[in-house]
This record gives C-alpha cells, structure tokens and sequence, in this order.
C-alpha cells in the first residue's frame, strides 16, 4: 500500500510544526494543531474529508492544541454536508429506480494527546454543538511501558498503522507526571444560542453533578479532597461524555416535552401555545420570585453538553507526547505459477494472495507464505516533541529508544523542538548516535520564518505595488540554519519535504515548497499601474492636502491605527483569516476587537518581533463581540502572550476583557490547565455598559484608558453585542461584531469617529443575510450614514474579493465628509488617512476586475 509523510507546515510566525501521514484510503495529521493549520492545509490544498485521526504531540497547551477547535468543527461541517447531499441524491435515486449511495466518510473523529486534552476540549461546550460525528479524546494518563519497559505492542492500532505513544514530562516533576490516572445549520444555531442563554442565567455546582448523574459516572468530589484511583476514572469518564455530548446528542430543536410550568428543570427553552401558535415563555419560571401559574408548557431541554456549568477538578499537567509509528508493511508479491504447480484453481488466488490457506488439486492445503515473495517489513518514523531543555532527561531515560524491535526500520525522527532545544549537548549527542537515521528538525531557530499563506502574501504584494502606504511588506525570513555540523543526515524541516514509507523508505526533497519571490508583481496590468500613479499624485497634491485638513479638523487622533488583522467570515481560507481588528490610538495604547483563530499568528506576521511585543505591552482591552468560533478563538493564545510580554512590566499592567460575558467563565475553566495570568484579568459585561440602560462612563483611573465603553445588543446569536468605545479626546469607535443592521447601534454610536461593520453578503444576497443574521454592504453603509460617522470600514467578508464600494461622494446627514474603504487582512490605515486611502481604490477595483488568479477557488 503507497503511503508517505510530508511536513506540511513549520513552526513559523503564524503556523505551527505538522505532519500528514498519506494512504489512498485515509489521512492521519501529526504534531502541533495550532492556530493556522487548517489555513496551511487549505495553502497546500489538502482536504480535511479523509482527516479522522489526529495525534497531537507535545503538551496540552493552546500553543499546541490552538487550531483543534476550528478543525474539529470543520470536519464536523465536511462531514455533515456530505450526508445531507447522499441522502438528498438517494432520495432522487429511490424515485428513479436507481441504486442507493453509501455514505463513504469516517464514522467518527479521534484526537489523540496529552493529559487534559478532553479537558481542553470540554471547555468549549457553550460554544461548539455539531451533530452527527462522533468525537474520541484519548489521552496518555500513565506510562504504557512502565511495567514492562521492552514491550512492544503498539498502544494504538488500525488497519494502516501501528502508533505507539511515548509519554516524557519536565525535570521539575519528572517522578510523578504519570502517578496520577462550518456552515451550521439552523439547528445548531439555535442550539448555540440557547447554551449561550442557559449559561448566562445559571451558573451552579448542582448542575454539574446532574450532568454526572445523566451518565452515570461521577460523584462530584469538591476540589479540596483526595481523589483515589476510582474517583479519578469516573472524572475523565465524565469529561469523556461531555465532550461525546459536544459532538454526538440526539438533540433536536424540534423536541419538545409537554408539562407544567411547576415541573420544568431548568435549565431550559418554555414554550407556550396561545392561538394555536408557538410563543416564548418569558413569565416567572420556577425557584424565582413571584408567582409561578400552574399551566401546561412545552420545553426544549438544552443542548446536552451545556447543562455541565462547572467542569471536574483538574491538575495542571507537566506530560508530553511523543510518537513511534509504524506501516503495517506489505505482504510479498503473489507468484501465480507456483499456485498453479501446487494445484490451486485460478478463481482461489484472490483467496491466497489475501493471506488465506486454500486447497489444491491434490487435497493438500496451500498456504500463503508457499506462494508469496518476500513480505515488505512494516516501516515508520518517530516524533519527538520537546518544548525546552525541562523535558530532555525524561525523553533520554524513555525505554523505546533503546528498544531494538520497536525502532527497527524507524528510519526517520522528526524533532519538534522549543528555542534552542537543538543546541543542547545531550539532544545533539542522541542524534550523532544516529548516523543511519535521517534526522528532519522542526523548530524556530532552524527552520525559516517564510510566508506560510503565500496566496495571500502574493495579493498583499500586489496591493503594496498599488498602494505602498497601506500595505507595508510581511515580516519573513527564509534563512534555513544549516545543521551539517550534527551530520549529513541531519536538516532543518522545510514545507513539502516528504519520505516514502510504503514500497522501501526515500526521502524526497523535490516538492519542497519554493520561497516566494513575488516576480508575478511585475507583470501587473499597465492601467492598474497607470491609475495607482495617479493617485499616488493625486494625494500629494497641495490642494488635495489642504482640503483633507480643512475636512478633517473636528476629526480626534488623526494618528490613529486601524490594522484588520482578519477580515474573513467563518473559517479561515487561504486569502482571508477570520475576525479581529487591533486599533492603535498613540497615547493610550492597543485595543481588540474580535480575536478570532490565529490573530497572533496575522499580527506576528505583520510586524517584527521588537513591535509585536510594544503592541502586546500596550493592549489595554479586548473586545469579544460573541462567542462564534471565528471571533474567539484566538484570545487564550493573544492573553498568553500578553501576559508574557508584560510579565516583567512595573508595575504589571492589567487587561480588560469587554463583550459577550460567557468569555469569562471560558477562560476561567481553561486557566485551570494552563496559567493565563488571570489574576490581572479585568471583565467588563453588561450592568452600566448595557445600551440604553446605562453609559458604559469609566473611571479617569480605568486601566483600559478609555472614557466609557457601551455595549449593543444585536441580532446574530444569543448575547451578541456591538460596542462603542469612547476615548477622553473625543475619538468615537464603533464596532458591530456580527448582526443584522441595529437601529439601538445607530443610536448608541452617533457621530463616531470610525465604524467598523460587517459586510458579509453582497447586495444580491440579502436572503442569505436576513436567514444568518448578517448585513450586506448597502446596508453596512447605511447604518454609516445614519450614525453619521465620519470614516466607515467594511470587513467579515465570506467571499475573497468584496466589491469595492462606488467612489461617489459621501456625507454624513450633517454635512460632513465621510470616507469608505475595504478591509484586508494585515492593511494599516491611520484614520487620518481614509481619504488618500479612498484615492487608490480605482486602481484596486481594477487589479481585481483583471487579477488572473480571480478565478482560483479558496
């Protein structure tokens, strides 16, 4: 069976170290799954159907599980399509006579890592309800080889390939690392709503041990008490239903259970029918004050995962995973004329030459291995993740290294490995021990930063040619460190390196991936070049300039920087990442709005090191407009790095999370496992920011620096908000997250400075907007106009190139000038700037109505 392992991604600014394992019939990832690697799957253009299993090394830490979400719930989404397209096509197939179609999809998703990896997972249960795939988190919770160090049966297996795990943990706790044992249908939307409701109105233990009780696994243990063997199995079995519920439920928004009132358990969805009609309970529920009237309901129990409020108790793990795998190999050739000198009828070969005795002419059994060549031994490749030096004596004391049955024909490591890991004298005394071993090394001090999303990175280029100001150069360095020096078969990993497993083991290094030049740019289109000049013109003329400032003289913090950092709509594709905008205002500092998979990843790969640490000193707030994977999902990582870049800060500053309130206890559950400095989290919700109850006014000491913060509630999901962040200068921004247009937003924000809106459908797909509730660009820009705001961007796009907005001339309904432009990922504009942005936008619409590429499909 052909089969091979090719590095699809190395750890650069905005991706992290993985592997794919290749059969015809099934995939198997390997390594990291950090943010952007589905993105770096989409660049190399590897589809996630036949994806379904992944074994994810090192620890279980959002540096190393960041992307595991999104790509979940993609393979969740893939899968879901494509049984609702069978069934629909057998549908049409029952009518015509013809034959039914098998759905040919895995059956279910398994994630193999290490401790806490269901844990990390079930944190996510407010947020990420898919039906229909069955999801396995198997964790390594004890050594597989600490009773018997030379065994060798592999500790996962199927029909492809044999896995086994090799757990090792950090010097300081070495001993006791193992003592203790996207499309969503309307269905899931509204389940996510729901959860997001039910876990606003209730937040108790005993919700908890009902949960426990439902599966029948767990007695809850408080925190401060012992947990033997026994507790501890019914623990990670409960995390194990939790996160099969996240995945797996037979909920269904059409069941609904008849009652009284009196009986409800809440959590819960009531209903009542008056006229014959369905209507939303919204009266006195039962437990709270008042009356409650004794009447039949009818209610929809929430989505099972989310009745759990508070997660078992969890200890912070020091363990690491690394990986031993192995080919099942191949059986040798089948010669069919000595089956027929044995007396084998020809229709009992297939029979043979499958691995099963028969019997000749004569009555005498044939056995295989009497007509079969030389079998192929079964070969593999180990992976070998460690973060830093802590963890180097655990790895070297592992029993598998020195097991010679096991590391047979294991001709290939692959070392993944932390900053200056590979410089140790005891890693490198392991490899030079290895000379027969091709050794590839996957770490940030080898292999080369380069532009991993190189489709982008090329129409960045090309936008630079057009506008320079608005599109500075990537940040990217392709320099390879050369590791001749351990050997010659020793070598930075690079993207596309690939090794032949099955037929002999080769590595190949002929679909390396190239280091992008960008000469495409000299072949723009000579009348994209010739209005770009223009404009370039344009804009330095004295007149032009003179009635910018004339224009803008009312306008606060001219200086301010917007840089979207992404600008895309549900999941990320090779031309847009998904949402999060960073604003720079000089004198107060960084503020987030959204901070959606891999914004780090976009701002790492926007700016130099130097500069990505002064942003990430002066963040003062983030923004969180709902709690949709595509706006979220990048905050644990963003607040991690925040806290390392200011660690050392005196004093230690503190950081505002502002929005949607189910952030809070997301990231309370996730610093359970791993520390996000949370004691310098501040929580900004509701209560006197909530429009048009209160001001949202901040105190002259807030550390955010802003002098009031106001959210809006919008129509999207449940607990979706707009916001509308005010600053002591008078500089207004609103931010619509993602809703339909809002006329409380409008109000809210009159006479912004800047407002940043969604756009995701063009005009001609308001039925699409109105049934997901998103806006289209007309009426992103009337909401503009009605607020009055002074600059307008649009951004949250769902198609790879918006249309441009027409360059008529705009006013606010007071008279004043008022700018549109487009959002790209990684653009900078300052708010002073819109107009000489406004200027290039001709030459841009050209460049995409000529762009040869516009056809490539994301």
């Amino acid at each position: 069976m052909a089969n091979y392992i090719q590095v699809v991604a190395t750890p650069t600014a905005d991706t992290g170290a993985s592997l794919l394992l290749h059969f015809d019939h099934r995939r198997y990832l390997f390594g990291n799954l950090s943010e952007g690697t589905q993105r770096a799957l989409n660049q190399r253009k590897l589809a996630v159907a036949k994806l379904e299993t992944m074994f994810i090394s090192g620890e279980t830490k959002w540096e190393n599980t960041g992307g595991m979400i999104g790509m979940m719930l993609t393979i969740a989404d893939v899968m879901d399509g494509s049984r609702r397209e069978i069934i629909a096509r057998n549908e049409t197939n029952k009518k015509a006579g013809k034959k039914q179609l098998a759905f040919k999809g895995p059956d279910r998703l398994e994630i193999h890592g290490a401790r806490n990896l269901n844990y990390s997972i079930a944190t996510a249960r407010t947020f990420v309800f898919r039906k229909g795939l069955p999801i396995r988190a198997v964790e390594v919770h004890e050594d597989p080889r600490l009773t018997n160090p030379e065994a060798s049966t592999p500790d996962w297996e199927d029909d492809a390939i044999q896995v086994w795990k090799v757990p090792i943990s950090a010097a300081d706790n070495a001993s006791c690392a193992f003592s203790e044992p996207r499309k969503r249908s309307h269905e899931v939307m509204t389940a996510e709503d729901e959860a997001l409701q039910t876990r606003s109105r209730t937040d108790s233990a005993s919700d908890e041990q009902a949960k426990a009780k439902e599966h029948g696994v767990l007695d809850v243990v408080p925190q401060y008490m012992a947990r033997d063997d026994q507790e501890e199995t019914k623990r990670r079995e409960a995390l194990e239903a939790i996160v099969g519920d996240m995945f797996s439920s037979d909920w269904s928004m059409d069941k609904l259970y008849e009652t009284r009132l009196s009986q409800v358990q809440l959590p819960a969805t009531i209903f009542v029918k008056e006229d014959g009609q369905l209507k939303k309970y919204n009266g006195p529920l039962p437990g709270e004050k008042g009356e409650v009237p004794d009447i039949k309901v009818l209610v929809r129990y929430p989505w099972p995962a989310v009745k759990v409020h508070s997660l078992p108790p969890v200890t912070r793990s020091n363990s690491a995973t690394c990986y031993v795998v192995k080919n099942r190999g191949r059986r040798g050739k089948f010669n069919p004329d000595v089956a027929k000198e044995l007396g084998v009828e020809p229709h009992n070969f297939k029979h043979l030459a499958a691995g099963r005795t028969v019997v000749g002419k004569t009555g005498k059994e044939v056995i295989p291995d009497m007509v079969l060549g030389k079998p192929a031994k079964p070969v593999g490749f180990a992976v070998i993740d460690i973060a830093n030096t802590s963890f180097i004596e655990s790895f070297l004391g592992r029993s598998e290294w020195q097991n010679e049955s096991l590391m047979a024909n294991v001709p290939i490591f692959y070392w993944i490995l932390g900053q200056s890991v590979i410089d140790d004298p005891r890693i490198q005394t392991f490899i030079k021990k290895r000379p027969l071993v091709k050794h590839v090394i996957m770490a940030p001090d080898a292999s080369p930063n380069m532009v991993s999303m190189e489709s982008y990175a090329l129409l960045h280029a090309k936008l630079r040619r057009i506008d320079p100001d608005r599109f500075p150069p990537l940040n990217y360095d392709n320099t390879v460190r050369d590791l001749s020096h351990l050997g010659p078969n020793v070598e930075a990993a690079r993207v596309g390196m690939k090794a032949t497993l099955g037929g002999g083991f080769e590595a190949k290094n002929d679909e390396i991936v190239p280091f992008p030049t960008f000469n495409e740019v000299d072949n723009m289109d000579g009348k994209t070049l010739k209005l770009s000049r223009a404009a370039a013109t344009k804009i330095s003329e004295p007149g032009f300039l003179e009635e910018v400032e004339r224009a803008e003289q009312d306008i606060p913090n001219r200086d301010t920087e917007i840089i979207p950092l992404g600008t895309g709509s549900a999941l990320p594709s090779k031309y847009r990442n998904v949402s999060s905008t960073i604003i720079r205002v000089p004198q107060y500092g960084t503020y987030v709005l959204d901070c959606g998979e891999n914004t780090l990843g976009q701002l790492r790969r926007a700016y130099p090191a130097e500069e990505v640490t002064k942003i990430l000193q002066e963040t003062r707030c983030v923004f969180i407009s709902h709690m949709h994977a595509d706006h979220q999902l990048g905050t644990a990582r963003f607040i991690r790095a925040w806290a390392d870049a200011t660690a050392r800060l005196d004093p230690p500053p503190t950081l505002t999370i502002a929005g949607t309130y189910a952030m809070r206890p997301f990231l309370a559950e996730y610093n359970r496992i791993e520390p996000l400095d949370r004691e310098r989290l501040r929580f900004l919700t509701r209560g006197d920011h909530l429009f048009p109850h209160g001001d949202g006014c901040l105190p002259p000491d807030c550390p955010t620096r802003l002098a009031s913060l106001q959210l809006v509630r919008v129509a999207h999901c449940q607990h979706s908000y707009a916001g509308v962040l005010t600053w002591p200068s008078g500089l207004k921004i609103a931010y619509s997250g993602d809703c339909r247009p809002s006329d409380d937003f409008v109000e809210a924000a009159k006479g912004a400075t800047l407002l940043i809106h969604e756009s995701t459908f063009d005009d001609d797909k308001m039925g699409d907007a109105v049934a997901k509730k998103h806006s289209t660009m007309s009426e992103a820009l009337d909401v503009g106009y009605r607020m009055g705001a002074r600059r307008v961007l649009l951004t949250h796009f769902s198609q790879r190139y918006a249309k441009l907005p027409l360059m008529e001339r705009r006013t606010t309904p007071t008279g004043a000038d008022q700018a549109v432009l487009v959002a790209f990922d990684q653009m900078r504009v300052k708010l002073g700037e819109f107009r000489q942005a406004q200027a290039f936008l001709p030459a841009i619409r050209r460049f995409f109505d000529t762009d040869v590429s516009k056809g490539e499909e994301d």
